[in-house]
Parts: structure tokens; sequence; C-alpha cells
């Protein structure tokens, strides 16, 4: 079995892209509009010679009453759970915003918790 590696952030900031970069094909939807990506898409990668389950992850937004972003972050934490690897994604081009840093904060407290990823 390989390692899983998750891919999360905010809404259309690259996640998904990247996810199709690494396993090689177009699996998840790409589109400017927020939300395409609501449920966890596995694929499997190859890199410079190792092996992983990738998973792409809709756009987190916390503490939204949106019931659809409320069931992206379900879906964002249960792939956070299962995976030995996180990749925090964010969009260079707007700089770190305000949800970015909530999603920091949130990550850290995950690291600071869960032995295993220090």
């Amino acid at each position: 079995m390989s390692q899983i590696v998750a891919i999360v952030g905010r809404p259309n900031v690259g996640k998904s892209t990247l996810f199709n970069r690494l396993v090689g094909e177009r699996m998840a939807i790409i589109d400017n509009i927020s939300g395409v990506t609501r449920d966890r898409i596995y694929g499997f990668s190859d890199w410079n010679g190792k092996n992983f389950t990738v998973v792409d992850t809709g756009g987190f937004v916390k503490g939204s009453n949106d019931i659809f972003e409320a069931e992206i972050r379900r879906q964002v934490q249960i792939a956070m759970d299962e995976a030995a690897v996180i990749v925090f994604i964010t969009d260079v081009t707007t700089g770190i915003t305000d949800l970015d840093e909530e999603i920091a904060r949130m990550l850290r407290k995950i690291l600071k918790s869960n032995p295993r990823r220090k």
C-alpha cells in the first residue's frame, strides 16, 4: 500500500490542477467556479521514483453555513485524517488571505495533536 498525500486549501487555488499533474491525467475537473470539487478524488502517482496515492479535495471554507461547504469541510477532514502528508496550497497571485491563515492555524493544530506527522 502506498502513502497518502492530501492536497488542501481554500477554493480555486490550484488543488485540482496539481492533482491532475501528479496523476498524469485529467481526473479532476478544473473550473474558475468555486465548489466544483466536492468529494475526495483519489489517484495514483509515481513521482521521481516514489509511489503514492494523492487525494484532491474541495476548497475549505471555515465557518460557512452553506450545506455544500459543510460537506466539503467534512470531506477535507477525512482526507487529512487518513493522509501521511498534507500539502497546503495557496494562490501566489492573491497572496495569503484570512481564509489561508485560518486553514494554516487548523493544520498547525493537527500537527501538534498527531505525533506521527512531526
